[in-house]
């Protein structure tokens, strides 16, 4: 028995921590933005963060190579107020999740692809806080919207270097924003999910549509990369829109002020929620304009 005794202590050991909720630490809470311990810093051990193909990136726009071959997206089911199922603090940004139909598609896709959710990454009121940056111009919050391909679910499309579709859109404060009814109902509903695990069902109070009502859909740039987390899967198609929608500065003060990373008593704000910028390496950015788009010359659009 003495042989055995050894090999079993580790082993109750971590049973007593994960009963008691010690010193363990999930795959889910192995990774944060506020923290040195487990900061982006420290990523690249996590899944395939140290990969070549990461994101989010800079993009030079000379770089960019105009493709016209590249069509505007079809959005359907955007403007569809029901469709909005519920707005959730995951620990890491706040995300409405999707009622499945909406989908997007257009020349250069390779299939339909189905929106999933969307969710926010941004800075502090005066700190910007966008993933993506255009020529190192970065703005105070960037909007990522998720697709799968052909509908599947979030981990078969993690397997496929094209299994998702994620639109970036930046969001600036402007004193001379419209005032659009969706991102003041948006803004106002995240005080009712202050803390890890808090949620609300939403019940047509906006849609996305409405939240991307002011967007110039005219002009995206487009490259292979990751999703923005751990585990950094390379299994997106980028599209990303450069023209900022401008919201009133109460919009952004709203998301830097009214979420915690974990709970109110910790007080770990949730802010700086982003990763930073990753190196291109051999890839290219490709760009759309509409005013170059000549569909006479490509396949038929998906």
């Amino acid at each position: 028995m003495e042989s055995v005794a050894p090999t079993l202590k580790p082993a109750i050991h971590l049973w007593v921590l994960l009963l008691l909720g010690g010193f363990y630490v999930s795959c889910e809470e192995s990774w944060c933005y506020d923290k040195p311990s487990c900061g982006p810093a420290t990523w690249k051990s996590l899944g395939y963060c140290g990969g070549t193909e990461q994101s989010p990136i800079n993009i030079n726009t000379e770089k960019t190579v105009a493709d016209p071959c590249l069509g505007p997206l079809h959005f359907v089911g955007y403007e569809d107020r029901l469709r909005p199922q519920a707005l959730k603090n995951t620990g890491h940004y706040p995300e409405i999740e999707m009622k499945t139909g909406a989908t997007i598609s257009g020349q250069g896709l390779p299939a339909r692809y189905y929106l999933k959710s969307f969710h926010f990454h941004y800075g502090t009121n005066h700190h910007q806080g966008s993933e993506h940056a255009i020529d190192l111009k970065r703005y105070s919050m960037e909007l990522h919207i998720v697709h799968t391909k052909d509908n599947m679910s979030l981990e078969e499309a993690k397997k496929d270097p094209q299994g998702f579709v994620v639109l970036a859109f930046f969001i600036e404060k402007s004193i001379k924003a419209p005032i659009v009814s969706a991102w003041k109902t948006l803004a106002s509903l995240l005080e009712a999910i202050p803390e890890k695990g808090n949620s609300v069902g939403l019940s047509g109070q906006l849609s996305l549509g409405g939240l991307l009502s002011t967007a110039d859909l005219s002009t995206y740039y487009r490259y292979q990369g990751s999703l923005t987390t751990p585990y950094c899967n390379e299994a997106v198609i980028w599209i990303v829109y450069p023209e900022p929608i401008k919201v009133p500065h109460h919009v952004v003060k709203k998301f830097t002020t009214s979420l915690y990373f974990t709970t109110k008593e910790e007080n770990r704000r949730m802010q700086k929620n982003y990763r930073p910028l990753q190196p291109l390496n051999n890839r290219q950015v490709l760009s759309f304009h509409e005013d170059i788009y000549d569909p006479k010359r490509c396949s038929s659009q998906v």
